[in-house]
């Protein structure tokens, strides 16, 4: 290794920087400095001085570089402890009307928000629970987890689910809340009454009044129709809540496993089926509003 004659000048003087200390202190632990060319003025006095001055600027190295490393340490376990002490921002989505937007969560869960729309929601969740707050019209495709129950708040009503696809309305300024249950299942609260939902239910609170019946069809189709390693129950009861159609499946296809993953938006029902099958390897027959699913058939042998 070669050092060079400035930074040494520099070293003798007690000038060096901490990056040129840095070069110096490795340089002479390399042990390559017996070929040091001697300086005119200086000579072998500034080998003596270096030589002189090794092992004590190498111990002031090394015990600067402690002091900077545990400094660095010290500073990081105080930003976290700092963080911690904080916790998790809360941050705030607002969508215009006509407009929407596909946000996923700290815990993976999708949201599909419908203008004029706010959501609040932590920057993470904490251990136990995952809660949200609404204004306004979003679809919710929540990633299960069992030990920590999925909530959505707006007003006075709480939707929670631990693992489903779901949608809830609660327009600013109304005492009106309705939840559309797709897939799964949640239970809906609102103060002391609660009750829970089956897919292609709809539970409407008008205040404290509330309601049940089956969704219409116009009501899923102004959002997003999301799967994301949809099983075949799943993507069947969606296909059915979405279009309002009846879908049968054969029964050897429920002992495959099926992982579905797409996003369409106001398709037609001939277009997402097409794509569906294709990528779950499956034959389709549609007929008025049926839908048969079938295996692919076995290759013919030679």
């Amino acid at each position: 290794m070669q050092l060079s004659k400035e930074i040494i000048d520099k070293f003798i003087a007690g000038e060096c920087a901490e990056a040129e200390l840095a070069e110096v202190a490795a340089w002479l632990q390399s042990g390559e400095t017996d070929g040091l060319e001697e300086v005119p003025g200086n000579g072998a006095a500034i080998w003596r001085k270096i030589e002189a001055r090794r092992r004590p600027l190498w111990r002031r190295f090394v015990r600067r570089a402690t002091v900077a490393v545990a400094a660095a340490v010290f500073a990081a376990a105080a930003i976290y402890g700092i963080r911690l002490m904080r916790g998790p921002q809360e941050l705030t989505v607002r969508v215009a009307a006509g407009q929407t937007s596909r946000i996923v969560l700290p815990d993976s869960s999708v949201v599909f928000l419908q203008g004029p729309s706010a959501l609040r929601y932590p920057s993470r969740f904490t251990e136990g629970e995952r809660m949200v707050f609404l204004t306004g019209t979003g679809a919710f495709e929540v990633s299960g987890n069992a030990r920590s129950p999925f909530t959505v708040v707006s007003g006075k009503v709480k939707t929670t689910a631990l693992g489903t696809s779901f949608e809830v309305r609660a327009p600013e300024g109304s005492e009106e809340v309705k939840v559309w249950l797709r897939y799964g299942k949640v239970v809906v609260t609102r103060e002391r009454d609660s009750m829970y939902l089956r897919p292609g239910e709809a539970l409407g609170y008008t205040g404290a009044a509330r309601t049940v019946e089956r969704a219409a069809p116009e009501a899923y189709r102004g959002s997003v129709l999301y799967f994301k390693h949809a099983g075949l129950d799943e993507v069947i009861t969606k296909l059915e809540n979405y279009y309002n159609i009846h879908i049968v499946a054969d029964t050897a296809l429920y002992n495959r496993k099926w992982q579905v993953t797409g996003e369409f938006a106001r398709e037609k029902p001939e277009f997402v089926v097409r794509n569906i099958a294709f990528i779950a390897d499956v034959q389709y027959r549609m007929a008025g509003d049926s839908l048969w699913l079938l295996p692919q058939p076995m290759p013919q042998g030679p």
